[in-house]
């Protein structure tokens, strides 16, 4: 798979990833991918369940290798590690499965989110852990702060990867946490270049549609160019850090699942590339 590998950790700053989570629900493989290179996006995100998934039913990864180069689309990100701190079982099956995919296919980068159980210290330990792990099949480990769990601000998780210090680990940069978070433009400007691992982009309106922190993040995001958020200033404030590597696209939206795979691949890319042209 040297060649799908290879595509997806030479990916730059004009090549667009599709989140898995743009296309929640869609479980046709094919399709999610075909969907994808016909909008132009080079990479796809898998989740790590669906990936599971796939292989009870029988879909190996000699076939998804051909599905992949059949398309011309790089596996580029997996979701999501989460249980490693202490690491379970489940998060042990999580991190075997990450491992796997990113020898076999050359994942860029893996992302890990919390809660984490004890102190700053034990998680900065335990993220080490992760990033040792995954060394040796060549992933970026990226934590996302999510303001619902215990990592809740950028500062939070710029803490743990620099205390953890692995050349693997860094951090998942996601618009929507940052401008419904607390907008940290202070630590997102100054972040070393190292701990940039990945991006993801989306849109929103100025005020929550849904008080719940949760329910608006899985169902109300929108579009890049749709909505309030200042994503160019985002997008500038971390190029400007020196980061050259891909934008994963990842809106999640009850209203979008509601069309055609199609069209809404179409409509994030244009949306996307509008953005980066801007």
């Amino acid at each position: 798979m040297q060649q799908q590998g290879s595509q997806a950790r030479m990916l730059r700053s004009d090549d667009l990833i599709l989140s898995h989570f743009s296309l929640l629900g869609l479980e046709d493989f094919e399709r999610r991918v075909a969907t994808a290179a016909d909008a132009g996006f080079k990479g796809i995100g898998l989740f790590l369940g669906d990936y599971q998934l796939l292989r009870e039913e029988g879909r190996d990864d000699g076939w998804i290798e051909r599905v992949l180069q059949r398309h011309d689309v790089c596996l580029a990100e997996v979701e999501v590690l989460m249980e490693w701190c202490p690491l379970t079982k489940r998060g042990r099956h999580l991190l075997d499965l990450a491992r796997h995919l990113g020898g076999r296919f050359g994942v860029r980068h893996v992302h890990a989110i919390g809660p984490y159980t004890g102190t700053v210290d034990d998680a900065s330990r335990a993220f080490a852990a992760l990033c040792d792990a995954t060394a040796d099949a060549g992933l970026q480990v990226a934590l996302e702060h999510l303001p619902f769990t215990n990592v809740t601000t950028l500062a939070d998780a710029l803490a743990i990867v620099e205390a953890a210090d692995r050349p693997n680990g860094g951090l998942c940069l996601d618009s929507w946490h940052h401008f419904r978070g607390q907008r940290e433009w202070d630590v997102l400007a100054q972040l070393p270049l190292a701990r940039i691992k990945s991006i993801q982009i989306n849109d929103g309106p100025e005020q929550p549609v849904d008080p719940d922190y949760y329910r608006d993040t899985v169902a109300h995001r929108l579009t890049p160019g749709k909505g309030s958020f200042d994503l160019a200033r985002f997008l500038a404030t971390i190029r400007e850090r020196g980061y050259e590597g891909p934008v994963s696209v990842e809106v999640l939206s009850e209203e979008l699942r509601e069309l055609p795979a199609e069209r809404v691949c179409m409509e994030l890319a244009k949306g996307t590339r509008a953005l980066l042209a801007d």
